[in-house]
């Protein structure tokens, strides 16, 4: 599946967020490879809910996918691919470079939280606790209504289209 600035391919993005599936899932484990062009950034979602006139990541978690080395978006630490996008670094990291295919797993277990970048646990954490309502108030998502709730106990997958071509295969997910 291919998402970015080509939209009258088939089967490419439609200049909006895609969500995945059928169904919704609370405990997970989600494995995607994903490669993006030069400059490019796009992200996964979890636990999406849709809100009324709301984009995916207005209470979603988002795993950062990202052109580490010539994106806009690569200042700070937590904006990097597989990164809890800007709550938690994604380290040691191992993301490749744009145009090279990448692994992430992202494992979600009662409030347990994983990103394995590249077969490396690179991110963990836990949601729903006073440790996650602090690395929420130092984020960009502190003021959010979404996240001063905390993302929902289920919610759907979501791919993001942010303008630039990113290609996602071999997407398996499983209920835990």
């Amino acid at each position: 599946m291919k998402v970015g600035k080509n939209k009258e391919k088939e089967g490419w993005g439609q200049g909006g967020d895609i969500l995945f599936g059928a169904r919704s899932y609370a405990n997970f484990e989600l494995s995607i490879d994903w490669k993006i062009e030069p400059k490019g950034n796009s992200g996964i979602f979890y636990y999406v809910v849709e809100y009324q006139d709301k984009p995916i990541y207005y209470a979603a978690p988002e795993v950062q996918v990202l052109d580490n080395w010539n994106a806009s978006d690569n200042k700070l630490t937590n904006h990097l691919a597989g990164s809890l996008y800007d709550i938690l670094p994604a380290l040691p990291q191992n993301a490749k470079p744009a145009g090279e295919w990448n692994t992430i797993v992202i494992r979600v277990k009662d409030g347990k939280a994983t990103h394995t970048q590249n077969g490396v646990k690179v991110v963990e954490y836990e949601l729903w606790t006073s440790e996650w309502q602090e690395l929420v108030s130092k984020s960009k998502f502190k003021d959010w209504p979404g996240f001063k709730e905390g993302p929902a106990k289920e919610g759907y997958i979501g791919l993001q289209d942010h303008g630039y071509d990113c290609w996602f295969r071999n997407i398996k997910i499983r209920k835990l």
